[in-house]
C-alpha cells in the first residue's frame, strides 16, 4: 500500500462518515500573526474554534501541509537524531465543529487503525490526560482495548496547546509499538521510549488559553485530530524509519546518484537532506522565501543547514 493510497484511504473514511473534504491552507498562515508557520491541521479553523465564525458544515476532514522548525512545536533538531521526526510532514486530520465528540471520535481511529488498516491491536496503546476520567472511561467501552493498555499521563503529553494563546484542550495519543518482540511490552515505555510511536493525536478542543495563562470555557466543544502521514504510512509498509518509506525513497535515491555516496554508510546527513528539501519545497511553492528576517531567516538557515550536512 503505498502513500497515495493511505492518504485516500484516509479522507473516504471520514467522507462515509459525513465529512466535508476541506482543502490543506498554505504553510505560511493566513491571517495569524502568532505563527511563522502553519503547524497543525487546526490552524485554518482557529476562527471556528473561537466562535468568530460559523462553519458551513459541522464535520471536516482533510491532509494539512504544517512545518515545525519554531516556537511551541519545533522539531528541527530532532531530525537525523531520530527517524521519525520532521520539519515538514503531512497531517491527516478529521474535525467536529459542535457536533460529535469524544465517543465517536476515539471509536473511529480505533476501526480505522485496526478495522481497515488491520493494524495490530496488540501493539497499540492509548494515553489520556489524567484529569480526563470521560476518555479514560470511553476508550475500553467504544474500543474493546484492553483497559490496561489506557494510560493516564501528565499535561506535557497530553494537554495540546497550538501555542502560548488560543484554543486548546486536553487531547488522547494513540502509540504504536513497533519493536521486534510484542512481548516485551510494557506501560513504562509509552511516552519514553523510541519504540512506541505515537501515531494520532485526538484533541479535545473546549478551552482557550488566554493572555495570563488562564483558561476559558469555549461556546462550544470540538474535536481536532491529527494523525501524521509519514508515521502511519511507514508501519503500515512494515518499515521502522519514515526514510525508508515511499514518501521519502525518491529523494534520497536521488541523493545517493548525485554524491556518489549510500545512504546505508551515511543516514544522518541523508535524512537531513531529504528532510529539509521536502520542508524548503512546499515553503517556496507557498510563498514563503529564505531572506533576513521572520520566517524567511529561518528558512536561510535551514537552507544552510541541508548544505552542510555531511
Amino acid at each position: 500500500m503505498d502513500a497515495k493510497q493511505i492518504r485516500a484511504d484516509f479522507i473516504k473514511f471520514f467522507q462515509d462518515k459525513d465529512h466535508r473534504f476541506i482543502r490543506s491552507s498554505p504553510v505560511v498562515p493566513v491571517d495569524d500573526p502568532t505563527l511563522l508557520f502553519t503547524n497543525a491541521g487546526m490552524n485554518q479553523f482557529k476562527p471556528i474554534f473561537m466562535g468568530t465564525n460559523k462553519p458551513e458544515y459541522s464535520r471536516a476532514v482533510n491532509t494539512q501541509k504544517c512545518i515545525r522548525v519554531s516556537g511551541k512545536h519545533n522539531d528541527l533538531e530532532e531530525v537525523g537524531v531520530d527517524t521519525f521526526h520532521h520539519t515538514f510532514f503531512e497531517m491527516l486530520g478529521n474535525w467536529s465543529f459542535g457536533d460529535y465528540y469524544k465517543a465517536e471520535a476515539i471509536q473511529w481511529a480505533w476501526e480505522l487503525f485496526t478495522d481497515v488498516w488491520g493494524l495490530d491491536k496488540n501493539r497499540l496503546w492509548a494515553t489520556v490526560y489524567h484529569e480526563d476520567d470521560e476518555a479514560f472511561d470511553l476508550w475500553p467501552k467504544v474500543t474493546g482495548i484492553d483497559p490496561a493498555r489506557v494510560l493516564k499521563c501528565d499535561k506535557k503529553d497530553n494537554f495540546w496547546e497550538m501555542g502560548e494563546t488560543g484554543p486548546c484542550g486536553p487531547c488522547s495519543e494513540i502509540h504504536y509499538y513497533i519493536g521486534d518482540d510484542p512481548s516485551k511490552q510494557t506501560a513504562d515505555g509509552v511516552n519514553v521510549s523510541d519504540q512506541y510511536w505515537e501515531l494520532w493525536n485526538l484533541v479535545f478542543i473546549q478551552n482557550n488559553r488566554l493572555e495570563d495563562g488562564s483558561l476559558e470555557e469555549l461556546p462550544e466543544k470540538h474535536v481536532d485530530t491529527g494523525a501524521g502521514l509519514e508515521r502511519i504510512v511507514t508501519v503500515l509498509q512494515g518499515k521502522t524509519s519514515n526514510y525508508e518509506s515511499d514518501l521519502f525513497s525518491t529523494i534520497i535515491s536521488k541523493t545517493e546518484e548525485l554524491t556518489g555516496k549510500s545512504y546505508i554508510d551515511n543516514a544522518a546527513p541523508f535524512q537531513v537532506i531529504a528532510d529539509h528539501i521536502r520542508m524548503l519545497s512546499f515553503s517556496i511553492a507557498d510563498g514563503a522565501l529564505p531572506s533576513n528576517d521572520g520566517r524567511g531567516y529561518v528558512l536561510r538557515r535551514i537552507d544552510r543547514k541541508s548544505g552542510s550536512a555531511g
